[in-house]
């Protein structure tokens, strides 16, 4: 690529998909996919990390994580592109958009467009993307911390065996989006899991409205989702699912989650675990 065109920038006007892992992301992308000129590359976590942008240890992760050099090889731009683009931004903001134009150029896209990001673990960048970004927008999926910490405990897709650990990715997820949303409410919008699998043209209307796209009739069907499973029931313990009632009750209640109600209908105490031990 040219210097000329490494100075392309994508618009400022992105809809951010953050949550904790295993929460209905990669669902919600691939369903925003289907609306023309809306454009989404694979995940990017440019926001993820914290180190400062452009001091040392800010380029290792971007580098030499092969999860990503696989997703930019999915995305189309190739390494030499990539550490072109790397050179160039002053910003992590102008990183991700440089990247997004990019992108778009990889995959042929010549009219206007907008786009989306779609990186779970980019909600510990949220009040940075918020500043640097001011006309982005955001949607937190959230999904019963019961069934989040389940699917980290299988590993099908992150392997998480810490019980402690795997609560603190829907917890520290669930409390980031709380302070953004306190901060600039009109530019968040919260959907449960379970909303989207149960009726999930409404629900991708409501998101599609809050990105401030044409409404998408007849794009959406009720099938395109499977209800929830409730996989906790199976693959938690009782001891397993005491820590996390233990550990994320409080916040799920915001959320519409009774963790509480859950364990008793399986037949488990309301009484803590306070003894229990990390």
């Amino acid at each position: 690529m040219t210097a000329e065109i490494l100075l392309d920038l994508a618009d400022d006007r992105p809809l951010f998909i953050v949550a904790a892992v295993r929460s209905g992301t990669t669902l919600t992308r691939d369903l925003l996919r289907r609306v023309p000129n809306f454009i989404c590359p694979e995940e990017t976590h440019f926001f993820r990390w914290a180190e400062p942008f452009r001091t040392p240890h800010s380029y290792h992760p971007h580098r030499n994580n092969l999860l990503l050099k696989k997703h930019r090889n999915m995305d189309g731009v190739d390494e030499a592109s990539f550490e072109a683009i790397l050179a160039i931004s002053r910003t992590k903001a102008e990183l991700q958009r440089r990247y997004i134009a990019a992108f778009a150029r990889a995959k042929g896209v010549t009219g206007p467009y907008r786009w989306f990001d779609k990186t779970p673990q980019n909600i510990y960048g949220a009040p940075l993307i918020a500043q640097q970004m001011p006309h982005a927008r955001f949607v937190f999926l959230v999904r019963n911390p019961l069934n989040v910490v389940a699917s980290m405990k299988l590993g099908r897709q992150v392997k998480i065996s810490d019980l402690y650990g795997a609560c603190n990715y829907w917890l520290e997820a669930a409390d980031i989006f709380l302070t953004l949303e306190a901060a600039c409410p009109d530019r968040v919008l919260c959907v449960r899991y379970e909303d989207l699998v149960a009726d999930v043209p409404a629900v991708m209307a409501a998101v599609l409205a809050h990105a401030g796209m044409a409404p998408a009739p007849g794009l959406f069907r009720k099938n395109d989702a499977h209800p929830e499973k409730d996989l906790w029931r199976s693959a938690l313990t009782p001891t397993d699912a005491q820590i996390v009632r233990d550990q994320c009750a409080a916040r799920s209640h915001r959320f519409g989650y009774d963790l509480d109600a859950a364990l008793m209908h399986i037949g488990l105490p309301l009484a803590t675990t306070a003894a229990i031990t990390p």
